[in-house]
């Protein structure tokens, strides 16, 4: 499995950690997703600034850093999903690149199966804080765990809210290659409306 493909399971499984309690189907639960996305009203939308800091490729040199903004706005919410788009924009040389919208879409029910199998492998915790977004100081859900690779590891720290569109508040997510910090990223929200 790639680091990336994993360290959107992370997210995912973080996410589940703070969603309720799994369903009476013995194949589905909530969709963590789509439960934090069905707390705001079609039109919300929820800015972030995604920082990625890479490690050098040579001993003393500079890491690379890559910023982008990510947008996301609920199009749709019914019963049985929630549609959310995605704009990221991030710079280049001369100016600004700003992505063609993506749509995510999140079905109310994912297997259960499948996201047990991921929260046992990484081990994933969470407890009660808080969190403060400019002036306000926000009760979240902290999350942190590992997902551990043959050469590779991706340790979380995640911050989910009910009262931000999408969930996410912040998350620190640390890639390393034969114990060698290759690259951390962190997410934190830079404004939202639940409309």
């Amino acid at each position: 499995m790639s680091t990336l493909l994993r360290s959107v399971l992370v997210t995912v499984a973080l996410i589940a950690i703070a969603a309720p309690a799994l369903t009476d189907d013995k194949e589905t639960t909530d969709n963590p997703y789509y439960k934090y996305w069905s707390k705001s009203k079609v039109g919300a939308t929820v800015t972030l600034k995604e920082t990625t800091k890479l490690a050098a490729e040579k001993a003393g040199e500079k890491g690379d850093e890559e910023v982008k903004q990510v947008t996301h706005k609920l199009l749709e919410l019914t019963a049985e999903k929630a549609v959310v788009e995605t704009i990221v924009t991030e710079g280049e040389v001369f100016g600004l690149v700003e992505s063609a919208p993506t749509k995510h879409i999140y079905p109310a029910k994912m297997s259960k199966e499948v996201l047990a199998d991921f929260l046992k492998e990484t081990g994933a915790k969470g407890e009660p804080a808080t969190l403060k977004i400019g002036e306000k100081e926000l009760k979240v859900t902290h999350l942190t765990g590992t997902l551990k690779g043959k050469d590779d590891e991706v340790a979380f720290s995640i911050w989910l809210s009910d009262e931000v569109p999408g969930g996410i508040v912040k998350r620190v997510r640390t890639t390393r290659v034969k114990g060698e910090v290759v690259a951390e990223t962190t997410i934190e929200v830079v404004k939202f409306s639940k409309n």
